[in-house]
């Protein structure tokens, strides 16, 4: 063993670099204070390891980096631990270059022979900060997308260059990020500060070096080995109790466990995630933002921090005299200070804004979603937001809030996407259209002319509310029944899933009601049913409810089989109705339809739409 060691020795140095390293001078001898650089180069090593394996799945491309990332989070084995290590490892190896930077501050370290030191510690928190904000981008996901879409957008404030920063830097005119984006985010994480983090690294432990040889000259010092050595490596096995615990701060079982993943970033700026925010260590920054409205936004972003680089560049010239060590204290102080107090406001206004505690819900939820559907039908070849533009469920209300919402409310009915409530309600409460329990109060004389239904319409006075009051109120039993088998005849043929058992089991009482609907209840003198009645009087019974009615009322509701020259302000939707209306295509008509319908695939229910019709 003794010769393959010294053979080994031999050949690699190995044996001069571990007796370089080991008698290293610690000047002041071993002390607590001293374990950070071998903290941050063991973070680096995990950042490295953990980067490394993460790349040979990951896909720079808009429909496939979510995906890839996806793949690793959910069906790589531990890859969830994997991602979870890379993603708060790099908080934590912030979180230690800045203590690092602050003691060596405190402590006068800073002096010479150690400013060149001083410098590459400041540069190595440059770089740490810089991979961070270009790796938020590279999981794809709603929050990560928002967020550097507004820091790359602050681009454009710098006169001159700006607009050619922007496109250089996401190579593209922008606002827009895509897969160009990706690709460069992804060279700059990797290529750029990765390499430059391993760089700095090396030059510091030249420099330190050189600086602990001069100290150790008129200070006591010791050999690095063993007592500061065994400190170190107990610093670096307690941050890594911090990284794992971070890591499964929310349990170890998917999909609560690790890094949070969102659902995919969506570039329609109609889609635009109204709630992302920074990472912990710029939340101080995007409130000391708000501070600063319109042109004068580059001074929080671009001007004051170049600002206070160059005063902490300047530190080590000061720190030779009492006065500009007690400046530098100072002026630590009361940015640390100012950026905790920015923090805590930030974190405050959220907590006690409803719209953006909604709309964080809202995107958990997203994320859920559709990470069951790629489970459930695994991820098209045009990416995971397809999933989430074929689901009725997620698309529905976003297309219900975007067209419909103005007039229209859709509360009560919390399973199919929360409850939608229009500020002014000028139209009926959809929220379980064409259900039975819907038709009930449209056909109930207290209700139908109230605010769910009429009430806020021009139909309020109408021939439909009148009927409704004159002739059903004060029914006897025999007349309630036959209500009933209206109301269930007239539901069954919207022919919904979440209906089906109830419609089968009731067919005869369902015939029954179809020829009351023809018969003694009349409806046939105004609406259409099947073969009885004429068209242009008021919507079409045939089909009530159902895929193809829906579509058709929500295309063009002043058709004759719909309100004809009665429809009450409600604009056509379909393609080719008119071209300066905001439309909704063919696709997005047969989300909204199937969502008001309850039509879409739920994990471990079946009949509720598990096969969305056209």
């Amino acid at each position: 063993m003794k010769a393959l060691v010294s053979w080994f020795a031999d050949r690699t140095s190995l044996g001069k670099g571990l007796t370089w390293l080991a008698d290293s001078p610690v000047p002041g001898g071993a002390c607590w204070c001293q374990v950070w650089p071998a903290t941050i180069l063991f973070l680096v090593c995990v950042q490295a390891i953990t980067g490394f394996i993460l790349w040979t799945y990951y896909s720079p491309s808009a429909q496939t980096a979510w995906e890839s990332v996806y793949f690793v989070q959910y069906h790589v084995l531990g890859g969830w631990l994997l991602r979870a290590m890379h993603h708060y490892s790099a908080h934590v190896l912030l979180g230690v270059l800045i203590i690092f930077v602050v003691q060596t501050i405190v402590t006068r370290a800073c002096r010479a022979p150690r400013e060149l030191v001083f410098w590459i510690i400041v540069g190595l928190g440059l770089c740490a900060l810089a991979a961070a904000l270009t790796g938020d981008l590279l999981a794809w996901d709603r929050n990560g997308y928002a967020a550097t879409k507004t820091r790359t957008g602050f681009l454009t404030m710098l006169p001159l260059v700006g607009d050619g920063l922007l496109k250089l830097a996401i190579g593209g005119p922008g606002p827009a990020l895509g897969h160009h984006s990706l690709t460069r985010f992804f060279a700059l994480h990797v290529g750029l500060f990765g390499a430059g983090l391993a760089v700095l690294l090396a030059l510091y432990v030249v420099f330190a070096r050189r600086a602990a040889v001069v100290l150790a000259a008129d200070e006591q010092a010791e050999p690095y080995w063993p007592r500061q050595a065994w400190r170190s490596a107990a610093a670096c096995l307690a941050v890594m109790v911090v990284v794992l615990a971070l890591c499964l701060q929310h349990g170890a079982r998917l999909p609560q466990a690790g890094a949070p993943l969102g659902s995919p970033a969506d570039t329609d700026p109609a889609n635009a995630y109204a709630a992302a925010r920074p990472e912990w260590f710029l939340v101080g920054v995007y409130e000391f933002s708000h501070l600063f409205p319109g042109q004068w936004g580059i001074m929080p972003i671009f001007i004051v921090p170049g600002g206070l680089v160059c005063i902490l560049l300047l530190m080590p010239f000061a720190a030779r005299y009492l006065l500009g060590h007690i400046f530098n204290l100072v002026f630590t102080a009361a940015v640390l200070i100012a950026l905790v107090v920015m923090s805590w406001v930030s974190l405050a206004k959220d907590r006690a804004d409803p719209a953006y505690r909604a709309a964080v819900a809202a995107e958990e939820q997203q994320a859920e979603r559709v990470c069951q559907l790629a489970e459930h039908l695994g991820i098209p070849a045009t990416g995971g937001l397809t999933l989430l533009h074929n689901d009725p469920k997620t698309e529905g209300p976003r297309l219900f809030v975007q067209h419909c919402d103005s007039c229209h409310s859709h509360a009560g009915d919390r399973a199919a996407g929360g409850d939608i409530a229009a500020e002014k309600p000028s139209a009926p409460n959809l929220a379980g259209f064409a259900s039975r329990g819907w038709l009930a109060g449209l056909l109930d004389p207290k209700q139908i002319g109230g605010p769910a239904y009429f009430g806020n319409t021009r139909f309020r006075s109408g021939k439909m509310v009148g009927f409704v009051k004159d002739t059903l109120a004060d029914q006897d039993e025999s007349g309630k029944k036959d209500l009933q088998r209206v109301i269930k005849a007239l539901s069954a043929e919207a022919e919904l899933a979440s209906q089906r058992e109830l419609d089968a089991k009731d067919a005869q009482e369902i015939a029954e009601g179809r020829k009351l609907i023809v018969g003694d209840f009349g409806c046939t003198d105004c609406h259409q049913f099947h073969d009885k009645g004429a068209l242009g009087k008021a919507p079409k019974l045939t089909g009530y409810g159902s895929p193809q009615w829906i579509a058709g009322l929500i295309s063009n509701p002043a058709d004759k089989h719909y309100y004809g020259n009665l429809n009450d302000r409600m604009p056509a939707y379909a393609p080719s109705s008119a071209p300066t209306q905001n439309l909704l295509t063919v696709h997005q008509i047969k989300m909204l339809c199937n969502w008001l319908r309850g039509e879409w695939w739920e994990e471990g229910v079946r009949g509720q739409g598990s096969e969305v019709r056209d």
